[in-house]
């Protein structure tokens, strides 16, 4: 009995650390999306310094949405010397996280060389990343790396599909874009550009 005494005393002491640990971790997650709100709003009123105190510490400690944030603040020089460079870092930090925004950043620098090499193919690397995550720009820049065929083999139905499924999530700005692929492509093209954009968007794959 004395030793089921014990082994019942180390149960309740490990489901209290189990608990404790819990409280932390739950505690420390609504102090850092706290900060993280008043970073924001900070930005939001230009006050890039109070901005810079509140998200660099959470990006340092490995938030992605802080990472992405600090990215844009040194491409946009909001609280710091602009530099595309140091945005590239903080964005790939982010991109790995799967921040969506931050792969689509990263796509537009190695698209345009700013900050990194310019690189079409990984320009196509990082909006594919994002175009698969829903975001609307990242889509329309990849269907045109494939309607000029930089990055990625030139592909006129991969460029209208990306367009169309942009589209169809509520671009309407893509309905000129569309056009414009469309000049160069048949009707049976057209056609499996359609079929695939809404197979993706029932099944989110191709």
């Amino acid at each position: 009995m004395h030793l089921a005494g014990q082994g019942d005393t180390m149960q309740q002491y490990q489901i209290r650390n189990v608990f404790t640990a819990l409280f932390v971790l739950c505690a420390a997650g609504v102090v850092q999306a706290q900060n993280y709100d008043a970073g924001i709003a900070a930005l939001q009123a230009g006050e890039f310094s109070m901005a810079r105190k509140e998200l660099r510490p959470l990006a340092e400690a490995g938030d992605g949405r802080a990472q992405y944030q600090t990215g844009l603040m040194y491409e946009y020089a909001r609280g710091y010397k602009q530099s595309d460079a140091k945005a590239a870092s903080w964005y790939a930090r982010a991109a790995a996280q799967n921040i969506a925004a931050a792969q689509y950043r990263l796509g537009v620098l190695h698209e345009n060389g700013w900050g990194v090499a310019q690189n079409h193919s990984r320009a196509a690397h990082w909006y594919t990343k994002a175009a698969m995550q829903d975001h609307g720009l990242a889509q329309h820049d990849l269907a045109f790396l494939y309607f000029a065929g930089n990055g990625v083999p030139r592909d006129e139905v991969q460029a209208y599909m990306w367009l169309k499924i942009a589209q169809l999530q509520g671009n309407a700005l893509m309905v000129k874009h569309l056009r414009h692929v469309a000049r160069d492509m048949s009707t049976a093209q057209i056609n499996k550009a359609h079929r695939l954009a809404h197979q993706w968007l029932r099944g989110r794959k191709l």
